[in-house]
This record gives structure tokens, C-alpha cells and sequence, in this order.
């Protein structure tokens, strides 16, 4: 704090009260507590006996220049009378500080009659008063200071450090008191939005943390631009802005002002030179159709908001009850997941992948199964996702990994040949991540006895996405275990074929989605031709997936593929069904 907003912050009943002691002490007509600012006098305190005879900060201009002139040197001056004139009184003028720090704030001045003549009494009992109004103003000083800081920290406690927005703490509270407001004036509508930026990731991720937080503070205040003063925005964490639309008339109104802000977001952002495109999915719920606590309201409209991330993003949607009773079983699932990886619940099917020079079966693709207690066998797409949102992917991922090494070795001993049966295992983007990935893979190879070049680790182009050169050196060291990549899902991503040239893979898989309409669709057929085309240019292999019919097995052949996998040749099936297969030894 400065000094001039230190002194006006000082009750001027405190320099009122000096002054008047002052002349009291000295039975002097005029004394006032004063201060320089600039060039002038500013009175703070004031007591004349005779009464206003001036406005209360106003003292005469000779007076002025000559306390101006003691002040600046920080010294008791006596300045003895100059004549009868106007300003021309006797005056004691005794500097005073704040003890903190010592410099000069101002000065208690008396002024006498013009006969008058100080005493060193004089002096001493005006230069005690001064050490008690500098004691007195170290301790508001102190005060001040104090408040200064439980303010700081009250807004520290309550406001998000990056945007300056009101954080999750703060919108609870704030939406606690709407729905206070609510329950007593029925009429009393409000909505909460919940919003995520969509694709934050990658701008963080491609071009910096420091980018990603500028991307956060310009959509902080492109939001309060879309609001009203009584509305509240807040960062509730990462991406995640939390808006309070409290007395609307109508739910329509929530749907404007999200239109407002998807609109807004819509615009570029130029960040640090570069130009940066976001949108953001949201999520809405009145307090007419959700109520309660808080942390209902703002669950209700994440849900709203997860329903527009998967509704195609930059959107938004309403909550609903159905959308309440959908959370309640995906929490009993994500619960049922738990139990299946603590009771090992899960199952591992194989699917056959077919050499289509020879007919015969090559290898297999290993597929986690669950077998739920009550549910039976869950379909994958119903608990992958949900596995890999919360992590339980990854000793789901483990487990898959060890068992289908371990069972593809005992059918290497079991049946061999030679082109020994090989094993595909997809490998999940959390455990790519891990740190230690390659040395686990190689413990499961050494442990298991699994031939490593018969080890197929499958990746999708989400696993690479972000950081390629990182994937070039995590691939690269789980080549030197002797394994070998395929790229799953190929031509489905944005950039696969750019993938071909720098990524250390030996195998590309064509998407189903391309595969199942080659026969009926020509363009999906050229697409076919041109990837195996591209695969053979750079010396890689390809599998076929979602073989379904002898036309699309003829023409992947006629294409030169080199594997094909699909329902034609079989569905997953369980280990003991595969066992039977590889008796039978069928060919295609």
C-alpha cells in the first residue's frame, strides 16, 4: 500500500483527536496534522478555537510553504512569528512516521499566537503526542496490512491462479445460494452449464503447456464477455469452466447463451504467434428439472455435457432424467468392472487370422472377453471404453497380454509348423505410455516361452497421435525384443499414410469398414488396391479385416493381400473350440 492510500484509509477522527490534544496541551489556538503532496499541504486533522473560520483543509499559503519546508527536512522546526500578518503565527512543527519503516508521513504543526514563544516543554510535550500517533499508525498500518493479505488470500482460496475466475469452490458456494433462493421463491429459475474445450489435448500437447494456458485465460474472458454481471463463469479444473445463469425466465434462455458462447469459441484465438481454432462441448441443467445439492446439479450437467462430446462435440445439450438413470448403470458397471479385474472375471477368445497364399491359419488375434457373474459374456464395446476412461485397461491389458502369450506358445508346441503360429495383442494407448513397457513385454516373452517374432503388438493411430518421435523410440526399443507392430484400424485416422514411411511397423491392418463394402462399393475397392499398393511399395504386409463373403476373399487375393481375417473364416472363439480348429487344420 502507498503512503497517501495508507493515510486515507486512517480515521480522521484519529488526527482530529491529536490536534486537539496538541492545542490543549500548548493552550494553542490552532493545531492540524498535515501531510505534502506534491507541491500543497493536505490537512488530515484540524482543530481551531476559534472556531471554522477556514474549510477544515485549508491552511494559509505562508504557512503552507513554510511547514512544506520542515517536512522535507525531517526535523522539529521552531519557526518563530514573521510579523501581524495572515500566516505569519509562530508554528512547532514535529515530522511524524510509521515505526515499520521510518520515513516521514507528515507532521503535527501548532500554531500560536503571534507573541508566542516556544519552551523546550513546548517541544517535548508536541514530540511526545507525534510518538503516540506513530504508534497509533503502525499499528493501522499493521491492520491494514493483515486485512490486505486475508484479502489476498480469501481471493487466492476462491479464485483460480491461471484466469482469475472463480473456482470450484466458489461456484459451489454460489450455486448453494441459488438453490437456497430457489427453495424459497418457487418462481426463482437458474441454470448451470458445464463446459470442456474439445481437442484441448492436442493444442497442449503440439504446441506447449505455456500456449495451452493462454489458450485457457482467452476462453475465460470470451466467456465472461458472453455472460451478464450477475451470472458467475469459473474454471473448475483443466478445461473444465463451470457458468451460474441465475433469475432466467426460461430454459430457452440457458440454450441462448450457450449458443452465444459456441459462437464466440468458434473464432480464432492468436496465441504466441500461432492461430488457434477451439470449440467446446456443454453440457445444461435447470433448476427445474434437477435440485438438491451442488454437486447433483454440476454432475447433471457433466452428464449433459458427455452427451454432447459424444453427439459430435461443439454442442450442447439439456440433462434429462434418462440421462440420470444411464449414469446410474454406467456407475454400477464401472463398479462391476472393479470386481471382474479383482475376481479375474475375464476370458480371452481368439479370432484366426488366414495366410490367403495358403488357406491355412497363420495366427490368431487374442480379444479380451467378460464374463460377468450375472450378465454373462459382456460385448467388448461395452466395457473397453468405460476400461480405458478409468485405467482399468491397463491390468486388463496385462493380463490379456500374458495369457494369450502363454496360450499361443503351448499351440506352437502343440501344432507345429513351419511358419509358427503367431499372436496379435492390441495394445491400449495408457499402456503404451507406461514407462516400463518394454521391459514387461520382454518378461511375459522370456516367461512364457511365446517366440518373440510371433508376437504382434496391434497399435491405433490415437497411440502415435501427439507425439510421434516419442512413439518412433518406444517402438524402436520393443523391436530390439524381436516382436513386430501392426498399425490396427489403418485408413481410418488423418494422417496413416504418413505413418508408413516413419514408424517402425511391419504390418498394416485394412479397416473393416473399407473391406465389407469392396464388392459392392468401387470406390472402397480402389481404396483397398491403393493401401496394399502403398504397403508393398514400402515392404510391409497387410491383413484384411471383416472378411464376410467368398467375392471379398477372392478379390483381396486378386489384390495380393497377404492375410485376411473376418466371420467368413470364423468368429472369436475360446481357447478349448480353437484347439479343434487347429485339429481339423481347415483351409480356405
Amino acid at each position: 500500500m502507498d503512503r497517501i492510500t495508507f493515510l486515507d484509509s486512517v480515521p480522521q477522527d484519529s488526527f482530529d483527536r491529536v490536534a486537539r490534544l496538541a492545542a490543549s496541551s500548548l493552550e494553542a489556538p490552532v493545531a492540524f496534522v498535515c501531510t505534502v503532496i506534491g507541491n500543497s499541504v493536505a490537512i488530515r486533522g484540524k482543530f481551531d478555537a476559534a472556531g471554522a473560520s477556514s474549510p477544515h483543509n485549508e491552511i494559509a499559503e505562508q504557512d503552507s510553504v513554510r511547514v512544506a519546508h520542515a517536512i522535507a527536512l525531517g526535523k522539529i522546526a521552531l519557526i518563530p512569528s514573521g510579523g501581524d500578518g495572515a500566516g505569519a503565527a509562530p508554528l512547532i512543527v514535529v515530522p511524524f512516521s510509521a515505526e515499520q519503516d521510518g520515513a516521514v508521513l507528515g507532521a503535527l504543526c501548532v500554531m500560536g499566537s503571534p507573541e508566542r514563544k516556544w519552551s523546550d516543554r513546548d517541544v517535548a510535550a508536541i514530540a511526545g503526542l507525534v510518538e503516540t500517533l506513530s504508534s497509533e499508525l503502525t499499528l493501522h498500518s499493521a491492520i491494514q496490512d493483515r486485512k490486505e493479505e486475508e484479502v489476498k488470500l480469501r481471493h487466492t482460496t476462491l479464485h483460480d491462479a491461471l484466469t482469475g475466475l472463480p473456482n470450484r469452490t466458489l461456484f459451489m458456494q454460489r450455486t448453494d445460494q441459488a438453490i437456497a433462493r430457489a427453495k424459497r421463491y418457487p418462481d426463482h429459475l437458474f441454470a448451470i452449464l458445464f463446459l470442456d474445450l474439445d481437442r484441448f489435448k492436442v493444442v497442449n500437447d503440439s504446441l506447449g503447456h505455456q500456449v495451452g494456458d493462454e489458450l485457457l485465460v482467452a476462453v475465460a474472458r470470451r466467456l465472461e464477455q458472453c455472460l451478464r454481471t450477475e451470472d458467475t463463469v469459473a474454471r473448475l479444473g483443466g478445461d473444465e469452466y463451470g457458468i451460474l445463469l441465475d433469475r432466467i425466465r426460461n430454459v430457452a434462455d440457458a440454450a441462448r447463451v450457450a449458443q452465444r458462447i459456441l459462437k464466440s469459441l468458434a473464432e480464432p484465438v492468436n496465441l504466441s504467434g500461432y492461430e488457434v481454432y477451439t470449440s467446446a462441448s456443454i453440457g445444461i441443467v435447470d433448476s427445474a428439472t434437477a435440485h438438491g445439492l451442488p454437486e447433483y446439479m454440476i454432475r447433471s450437467a457433466d452428464l449433459a455435457m458427455y452427451r454432447a462430446k459424444g453427439a459430435g462435440k461443439a454442442r450442447y445439450e439439456m440433462f434429462d432424467r434418462a440421462m440420470h438413470a444411464d449414469a446410474l448403470a454406467r456407475l454400477q458397471l464401472e463398479t462391476d468392472l472393479r470386481h471382474a479385474v479383482q475376481r479375474e472375471e475375464f476370458v480371452a477368445y481368439y479370432q484366426p487370422v488366414i495366410s490367403l497364399e495358403t488357406g491355412e491359419i497363420a495366427g490368431f488375434e487374442a480379444l479380451i472377453r467378460w464374463k460377468h457373474p450375472e450378465r454373462g459374456l459382456v460385448p467388448p464395446n461395452d466395457f473397453i471404453p468405460l476400461a480405458e476412461e478409468t485405467g482399468m485397461i491397463l491390468p486388463m491389458g496385462q493380463w490379456i497380454l500374458g495369457e494369450a502369450c502363454r496360450q499361443v506358445a503351448g499351440w506352437q508346441q502343440a501344432f507345429p509348423r513351419a511358419e509358427p503360429l503367431s499372436i496379435g495383442v492390441n495394445l491400449s494407448v495408457k499402456q503404451f505410455a507406461q514407462a516400463d513397457l518394454r521391459e514387461h513385454i520382454a518378461d511375459i516373452v522370456k516367461t512364457t516361452g511365446v517366440l518373440p517374432n510371433t508376437l504382434k503388438l496391434e497399435i491405433t493411430e490415437s497411440v502415435i497421435a501427439g507425439n510421434p518421435d516419442h512413439a518412433i523410440t518406444v517402438l524402436d526399443g520393443l523391436k530390439t525384443i524381436g516382436i513386430e507392430i501392426y498399425m490396427d484400424d489403418f485408413g481410418t485416422g488423418y494422417s496413416s499414410l504418413s505413418y508408413l514411411t516413419h514408424l517402425p511397423i511391419d504390418c498394416i491392418k485394412i479397416d473393416r469398414s473399407f473391406v465389407s463394402q469392396m464388392e459392392t462399393k468401387d470406390r472402397h475397392f480402389q481404396l483397398v488396391r491403393t493401401i496394399l499398393t502403398l504397403a508393398r511399395t514400402v515392404n510391409l504386409r497387410a491383413v484384411a479385416e471383416g472378411v464376410e463373403s467368398t467375392p471379398q476373399l477372392l478379390a483381396l487375393r486378386k489384390l495380393g493381400c497377404e492375410f485376411g481375417q473376418g466371420y467368413l473364416f470364423s468368429q472369436p472363439l475360446p481357447p478349448a473350440e480353437i484347439e479343434a480348429l487347429l485339429e481339423r487344420n481347415p483351409s480356405w
